[in-house]
């Protein structure tokens, strides 16, 4: 474990210690936790804590006012958080929380679709992820992404430096996953959520082929396809920050895929760290912390293959009503593929029925 690993520990750490204090103080004197049914994602917390608040019988059906920014809390549709992440699970932009997308309210047994569409720029490399997830009896959600990668001037820099042509320009990589919610989230205890996440890269092959299989003697690329599992913790505390809520997620992934499974995937493992931190300061703003351990299955070749380095990412997400989010990412990516990228920025637009 390096010195960033031993950093975010123990950040989270302190993070959850402080959390934990502060909800044994709220246990005590806020009368929002004896709610029996607490959010299960971290934007419901904002809204159920105004109506446990409010006055009875003010401001709709529910009893809650209306919330600032102009979103109108619905009843049992709280506003659209998480965000897709680029797999199409719900989460951050990079990796899963433990929250699932939309899960619609107590008793829902199909709730309703969610698409996204995201953009993400980091030099002059380009992603797109067309995402679309549903939710069944709160507790499974299956999702598919189809991600468009833009591989810059790699295939340039393949030519220039090993007189090899791969042939193509961008990949499509195709992610369907399955996550159930192990333990529901209550109280005192967090929510758990287990995933499994089947990816196909439609062109990687054909690179491999045409670069006379030089990826795979040199570098150790094997596979056009693999899958990735997750393990994902979370806990949401309504009032721990301004008396506004916080989240707290940490997850693990294990997965032999390269650049999240872009350029292919070896037939080494690795345990991967997953965490966010995020804080919802009104009910239409929420901004998040993300970290992704990214270690690679393959040989590093000079500078047209550098080895992985972790990503860490910036989120702000407008809440523009309660099917609408609009998100923005700034994020630091270090080495993909041939560049050592400082920045790296992203948009989202995402929308639950």
């Amino acid at each position: 474990m390096n010195r960033s690993h031993i950093a975010v520990l123990g950040f989270l750490g302190a993070a959850l210690l402080l959390a934990g204090a502060a909800t044994a103080w709220a246990e005590a004197h806020e009368p929002f936790y004896q709610e029996e049914d607490l959010s299960m994602f971290m934007s419901a917390a904002a809204s159920d804590a105004r109506v446990a608040d409010a006055p009875e019988g003010a401001g709709g059906a529910e009893g809650a006012p209306p919330a600032e920014g102009g979103v109108e809390p619905a009843a049992g549709k709280p506003p659209p958080l998480p965000l897709h992440n680029l797999e199409g699970t719900a989460g951050g932009v990079s990796s899963p929380m433990a929250y699932l997308c939309n899960p619609g309210p107590p008793g829902t047994e199909i709730a309703g679709p969610t698409f996204s569409g995201t953009f993400l720029k980091a030099g002059d490399k380009e992603v797109q992820s067309y995402a679309l997830s549903m939710t069944f009896h709160r507790r499974i959600e299956f999702s598919y992404a189809a991600n468009r990668v833009q591989l810059g001037d790699w295939p340039k820099a393949i030519r220039n430096g090993a007189g090899l042509r791969v042939g193509r320009n961008h990949l499509w990589v195709h992610n369907l996953n399955l996550r159930g919610m192990i333990v529901e989230e209550t109280p005192t205890i967090p929510a758990v959520t287990g995933g499994v996440h089947f990816k196909i890269n439609e062109g990687v092959h054909s690179i491999n082929h045409r670069a006379a299989y030089v990826p795979r003697n040199l570098a150790g690329f094997e596979k056009a396809s693999g899958t990735d599992f997750t393990l994902s913790i979370a806990k949401t505390f309504p009032k721990l920050l301004l008396d506004r809520p916080v989240l707290a997620n940490f997850g693990l992934r294990w997965t032999q895929g390269a650049y999240a499974g872009w350029l292919g995937f070896g037939n080494e493992w690795n345990t991967n760290i997953e965490a966010h931190i995020a804080w919802v300061p009104f009910d239409w703003l929420a901004i998040a912390y993300e970290y992704k351990e990214m270690n690679s299955p393959y040989n590093g070749v000079g500078t047209l293959v550098r080895e992985e380095d972790d990503w860490h990412t910036i989120l702000v997400a407008w809440i523009i009503n309660e099917h609408c989010t609009l998100a923005g990412a700034w994020g630091h990516l270090g080495a993909l593929v041939n560049h050592h990228e400082g920045g790296a920025w992203g948009v989202q637009f995402k929308y639950e029925f």
